[in-house]
């Protein structure tokens, strides 16, 4: 299980369009036993939420779900119903594997969508869908897309796809705003004389990204904090 805790890091920590979330923040429900949560930007596009929770409490057994929206935005509130975002109810063919190899086989599947949509017929239909369709859909099966349970209806698909796509990019502030907090460890007496001109050099790249998207308003908060 460590090993295969271990391979999970190391292939999230090489993927560029994998970001760590804090597990903490309210974006899902939060548990016990929610250990990781993830955010992915597939090849084709779409965006996914990869929530890891430890079943039992053990650490040897873990649930996954996977969510899915076309922007990325979609997945940074928590989940309400009638929000453009749907499960996707993915089966292991190797539930014996330990957790950690399930995960970096979700992980590089979702990355390479296109290419999983191939031999998963429900992954295509969710990249083919359009925003508007997810809002009325609750999750993709293999026996075709359910509707929200709260709202009962027939789909209506488009002809042609008629939402923009994802109009939000992913910034460092968003790694700053979202990231888990840092592990505490025990401070050296030369960690604690470091530890103001880090603070001011984060802060500083936090105001320089808020001003290049348009956040003024955060940029002086941030300043004022200095």
């Amino acid at each position: 299980m460590v090993k295969s805790m271990r391979l999970f890091q190391s292939v999230i920590e090489q993927q560029q369009t994998v970001t760590v979330m804090n597990p903490r923040a309210g974006i899902v429900p939060t548990c016990p036993h929610l250990v990781a949560l993830l955010l992915l930007k597939g090849d084709s596009g779409r965006t996914y939420r990869l929530s890891i929770r430890d079943v039992d409490g053990t650490g040897l057994h873990c649930g996954f779900t996977v969510e899915g929206a076309r922007w990325r935005q979609d997945l940074l509130t928590p989940y309400v119903s009638g929000a453009p975002v749907a499960s996707l109810c993915f089966q292991s063919a190797q539930p014996e594997l330990p957790a950690g190899d399930h995960a970096v086989s979700l992980v590089l599947s979702l990355l390479r969508d296109r290419q999983t949509a191939m031999r998963i017929p429900l992954l295509g239909q969710f990249i083919s869908a359009d925003r508007t369709i997810l809002k009325d859909i609750g999750m993709f099966t293999d026996e075709g897309p359910m509707p929200d349970f709260e709202d009962q209806m027939e789909f209506d698909f488009p002809d042609e796809e008629t939402d923009a796509e994802d109009p939000f990019e992913w910034t460092e502030l968003d790694e700053l705003l979202h990231a888990p907090p840092p592990r505490e460890e025990p401070n050296t007496p030369t960690e604690e004389q470091d530890a103001p001109l880090i603070r001011e050099e984060v802060f500083l790249r936090a105001i320089e990204e808020a001003e290049q998207v348009g956040l003024e308003r955060i940029a002086e908060a941030f300043r004022a904090m200095l």
